[in-house]
């Protein structure tokens, strides 16, 4: 302070003046340290369910591996596969009101077992814990373990005093050493295999073997390829073949789905069931799709420019239907090309659509309303098809090869494609048949009406230029043989 100054008045606006910049000097430091203690707070949670999130188990896992803690650990992912029937029917608080319960439910089964368990949110959609006991499991353990879980978890939940059915399945993973743990991602990863095979097997639950080197190898194999996918594109070690599209009344050689292709120079031909799941999730998906679309439609000018006139489909992800720029890109790659939207076809899956559908669906118009066709591949086996069917600008309906496999031995399979092709007719859009592999599955699906098929009984996915030779042969129209 200025001492030559005596002025009482002075003092006084000069005290309360510090007194001021002190106070909040000491509300924003408060604020700041509140602020960051929230921010970490955030990051470790998942506000929606109001519990610890993904991060929170990969630190916990970490915390234990350094601690070198010992004992006997599970983790148990649970997916709920109609979660996204529940948020429309009961709105999404329906899933945070089922997450609690089921944290209530294997709470008592780890007391009753003598164990500790914390329970994460791994999504919208899943829900994790982690079992923690010191003693050693009897195998007459381990499966009461894992028949309480599933009991459960089949028991229906309350929700605004409605009973609600959750169809969940349950991936497990147990292990005892945190020794090879270097991020906590590894022992999550393996619980989701697990939770994933038990999905698409429709099972209650699948326990993750770690001394399956089957399983361990499948799952680091599919992970290191993925270091290597934007080099196989560049290095043109990935191409496409294209499978043909008839139509079953006429014959006529309608269109080809292109279909990705791998050859590594070490590891050999890579199926794309290795690495394209892994890809989805993701960003090399689009890498992988502007590849495909890209090479789907230079091909197909080439094929125009040799008096060849087949339109061509492509396969598309969520993914890459949720970017803002695809359906730009793509209308560009056409107008380049000087290609007629009309000749492109867009395939996506019914599980694409259990994620943001109305994202999805916004980007499914804009390519319809550019005359581009769209495919719904898989139907039948998704969770959404009745629901969805209606709202979607959709040209075909791709009846799953599951159906049309057991054709000739299940009456059931008969009925079921018989009704789909039906269905489809009543709402104006054509059906294609996946996997025909005798002219008797050709001749039914025609009788029933299907518009059109592809299999290895008319062709199996070529090359581009055997596709050349065998349109050639068959001069754009194929011919029924004995198979």
């Amino acid at each position: 302070m200025d001492l030559s100054k005596d002025d009482s008045a002075f003092w006084v606006l000069r005290t309360f003046g510090y007194a001021a910049v002190a106070y909040t000097t000491g509300v924003l430091g408060s604020s700041l340290i509140n602020f960051t203690i929230y921010k970490k707070k955030v990051y470790f949670t998942d506000l929606f369910a109001q519990l610890p999130n993904r991060q929170a188990l990969c630190k916990k896992l970490l915390e234990c591996s350094k601690l070198q803690t010992t004992g006997h650990f599970a983790i148990v992912i649970v997916t709920v596969s109609n979660s996204k029937t529940l948020a429309e029917i009961f709105g999404n608080k329906v899933l945070k009101s089922i997450f609690h319960q089921f944290k209530d439910r294997y709470s008592d089964i780890a007391e009753r077992m003598s164990s500790k368990m914390e329970t994460y949110s791994l999504g919208t959609n899943q829900i994790s814990f982690f079992f923690e006991k010191n003693e050693e499991e009897t195998l007459e353990s381990k499966e009461k373990f894992e028949g309480s879980i599933i009991n459960a978890s089949k028991k229906n939940f309350l929700h605004d005093g409605f009973f609600v059915h959750c169809d969940s399945h349950i991936g497990l993973y147990r292990f005892t050493d945190f020794s090879e743990i270097n991020s906590g991602e590894l022992p999550i990863g393996y619980a989701e295999e697990a939770v994933d095979t038990a999905v698409k097997q429709m099972k209650d639950l699948v326990v993750y073997n770690p001394s399956s080197l089957v399983q361990k190898s499948k799952y680091s194999k599919a992970t290191d390829l993925l270091g290597d996918i934007d080099l196989a594109i560049r290095s043109r070690w990935m191409f496409l073949v294209y499978q043909p599209k008839i139509d079953i009344a006429t014959g006529k050689i309608q269109s080809v789905e292109a279909l990705i292709r791998w050859n590594h120079p070490v590891k050999g031909f890579v199926p794309p069931g290795m690495f394209i799941p892994q890809a989805e999730q993701s960003t090399l998906i689009e890498n992988i799709t502007d590849f495909v679309i890209k090479q789907a439609i230079l091909q197909l000018k080439l094929w125009q420019r040799s008096g060849i006139d087949v339109d061509i489909a492509v396969n598309v992800s969520t993914y890459n239907l949720l970017q803002p720029n695809f359906v730009n890109k793509v209308l560009y790659l056409l107008q380049e090309n000087k290609l007629d939207t009309k000749k492109l076809e867009i395939e996506i899956t019914e599980g694409s659509l259990i994620t943001d559908f109305q994202h999805v669906l916004n980007g499914l118009k804009r390519l319809h309303d550019a005359s581009i066709k769209i495919a719904l591949d898989d139907f039948g086996t998704g969770y959404s098809s009745l629901q969805y069917l209606q709202k979607l600008p959709i040209d075909f309906l791709k009846i799953d090869q599951s159906f049309v496999r057991n054709l000739e031995t299940s009456k059931q399979s008969k009925e079921i494609v018989k009704a789909i092709v039906d269905l489809a007719h009543t709402i104006n859009i054509k059906t294609i048949a996946e996997g025909i592999e005798t002219m008797a599955d050709y001749d039914y699906l025609n009788s029933v009406g299907c518009d059109m098929g592809q299999g290895f009984y008319m062709a199996k996915p070529l090359t581009s230029n055997a596709f050349v030779s065998w349109y050639s042969e068959n001069n754009g129209v194929f011919k029924k043989v004995e198979s």
